[in-house]
């Protein structure tokens, strides 16, 4: 680097810029101010399925709560639709604890309509082949008569619903019927237990 600037100026030992003129007396690199870095995105926010079919756990809950009314029905109290009303409190209780979620009126009411379908689908094979073999023993056919009799029926008109009730177009019918009664009361006695149980666990 020279002693003196292109000016004149002396200057002093290395001199960076000319104290005179200002010019630069030697080549600097130039800096480059990079941009600040942009803060990093904020984790996405956990959304909790609706309470549903397609929640895994909801079916489970609801299943294992269809197959509790089930085995207390068939063990303790066959014709107690106590058990039934309990498996859609039951459902609602254990979905709050397993999920930590609190249900409003209607999440409930959707976990006692899960509860209440997966109860009809455990009771309903069960029941049929139980119905079934009740109407073909000659013990359903008396007390059919019987009834018939205090219904104050002619004897043929006893006879002919009989026999068509033994027929397979009439076996059907019976069947379909007591699968529509199964099916109302398996879905609004646990409904009516998950309402119960959204509005008792929903004030802790």
């Amino acid at each position: 680097m020279s002693e003196y600037c292109t000016c004149g100026a002396e200057l002093p030992p290395d001199a960076r810029f000319c104290h005179k003129c200002g010019k630069p007396q030697r080549d600097e690199p130039l800096l480059v101010e990079e941009p600040p870095a942009a803060p990093p995105p904020p984790p996405p926010v956990a959304v909790p399925l609706q309470i549903g079919f397609r929640n895994p756990l909801a079916f489970r809950i609801g299943f294992l709560s269809a197959l509790l009314a089930f085995l207390l029905t068939l063990l303790v109290s066959p014709a107690c639709p106590v058990w039934l009303a309990a498996a859609g409190f039951l459902g609602v209780y254990l979905y709050r604890r397993r999920s930590g979620e609190s249900l409003s009126a209607r999440s409930a009411a959707k976990m006692g309509w899960i509860t209440g379908v997966l109860t009809f689908l455990v009771f309903s094979l069960p029941a049929v082949f139980a119905y079934l073999d009740e109407i073909a023993s000659p013990d359903y056919i008396a007390h059919m008569r019987q009834q018939l009799n205090s219904w104050a029926f002619p004897v043929q008109v006893q006879n002919q619903m009989i026999a068509s009730m033994q027929t397979p177009a009439g076996m059907a019918a019976q069947v379909v019927t007591l699968l529509v009664m199964l099916f109302a009361l398996a879905t609004l006695l646990p409904l009516l237990g998950s309402l119960v149980a959204g509005k008792v666990l929903g004030r802790k």
